[in-house]
């Protein structure tokens, strides 16, 4: 919720506003409450409280003057929580996942394509400067045809800069397979699922595995995993490695408890082409480290920074990306894009289950499709 209100606080420029807030937990609503008065979006004046969306839904006069409602809230509630808000008729947007099952993510899809109100999926990971930057530099050429690709998650408790912790310092719901609907791949390790399809085309297939390999993190999902994914290309600006016109790329997703990690030292993507590569540096979930995007080809075969070394943010600063375009989504009234943003993030999904499923069976698994 951090990110997300100070991305409203940027992108807004000082026209969004919080009017009420919904949570059962006076402790959690007192918090959003600071922060969004740090933030400087908090309509202080009128501001209204409320422990469940259902009491807000009562309340007509306060939600004539809604919007958009934006959803927060365990997985498994997903499903339940957006249908009562798109209920009202108004915009919603909600964080990822879409849900934690394909029957589920059909049941939303289904919803919002009826909806009057627009559903719009919150995945900011597109809107991160350094994917958004090196998709312009694969569609100029810059490394030739893509002929491999590498993602790297990997966060360590000791930073806690995605994940948010409880009141204990716990990753409270996370820890739960039925809430959550997965462990790490399912949670923060989904943002670096999108890039890929982003950047290399939809994935198809996958063949992994999974491990809970850190017991310090109490999740009952996994902590661990490796896989390989079999991509169709999006054009001829990717050439396939598997001899059946398809790209195969690697995924790695990996939390630990204290332990520190080497952001420094390993990148989270690396786009290798037949002139050069693209490398997505690993600082940009550092509390202190502002990502960056480095290009290596002939012009520069020792390779070249794309964004400043003194650039704060990193992954974070895609959230202002994510909330511009979901204002202009509102503006527009675009329905066309509000179902691409459900649709991919159902996708997104799909590659996680297809992932659990050959976990299990340890053969090369399909990834279903709405």
């Amino acid at each position: 919720v951090t990110h997300h209100c100070a991305a409203l606080a940027a992108a807004g420029d000082g026209n969004m506003k919080v009017v009420a807030l919904c949570d059962p937990s006076v402790d959690r609503r007192s918090v959003i409450r600071d922060i969004c008065q740090e933030k400087n979006i908090l309509e202080e004046s009128s501001l209204q409280e409320f422990n469940t969306l259902e009491d807000l839904r009562h309340n007509k006069d306060l939600l004539d003057k809604v919007d958009v409602l934006f959803i927060a809230v365990p997985h498994d509630l997903h499903v339940t929580i957006a249908t009562q808000a798109l209920e009202t008729g108004k915009h919603v947007v909600m964080e990822k996942p879409l849900a934690p099952t394909l029957q589920e993510c059909r049941t939303l899809e289904s919803i919002a394509a009826t909806s009057k109100g627009l559903f719009i999926i919150a995945e900011q990971s597109p809107y991160w400067q350094e994917i958004v930057k090196a998709q312009e530099l694969l569609s100029q050429g810059k490394i030739g045809t893509v002929v491999s690709a590498a993602s790297y998650y990997y966060e360590s408790m000791r930073d806690n800069v995605t994940s948010g912790t409880d009141a204990s310092g716990g990753l409270g719901w996370r820890t739960s397979l039925k809430r959550c609907g997965g462990g790490i791949v399912m949670d923060g390790g989904l943002h670096w699922i999108r890039p890929l399809r982003v950047l290399c085309g939809e994935v198809e297939r996958v063949v992994g595995v999974t491990q809970n390999a850190e017991p310090g993190l109490q999740l009952e999902g996994e902590t661990l995993a490796h896989a390989l994914f079999q991509l169709q290309p999006h054009d001829d600006t990717i050439t396939t490695n598997t001899g059946n016109n398809s790209l195969i790329a690697t995924y790695s997703a990996n939390m630990m408890h204290t332990a520190p990690m080497a952001h420094d030292g390993c990148p989270y993507f690396r786009i290798t082409g037949t002139k050069g590569e693209l490398v997505v540096a690993g600082t940009g979930l550092f509390p202190n480290g502002g990502g960056g995007l480095r290009l290596y080809n002939d012009t520069y075969p020792t390779g070249t920074d794309l964004f400043s070394k003194d650039r704060q943010g990193g992954f974070f600063l895609g959230f202002k990306g994510l909330w511009r375009q979901v204002s202009s989504m509102m503006e527009r009234n675009d329905r066309e894009a509000a179902i691409k943003s459900v649709r991919d993030a159902a996708a997104d999904v799909a590659v996680v289950l297809a992932l659990y499923k050959s976990s299990k069976s340890g053969q090369w698994e399909k990834c279903e499709s709405l």
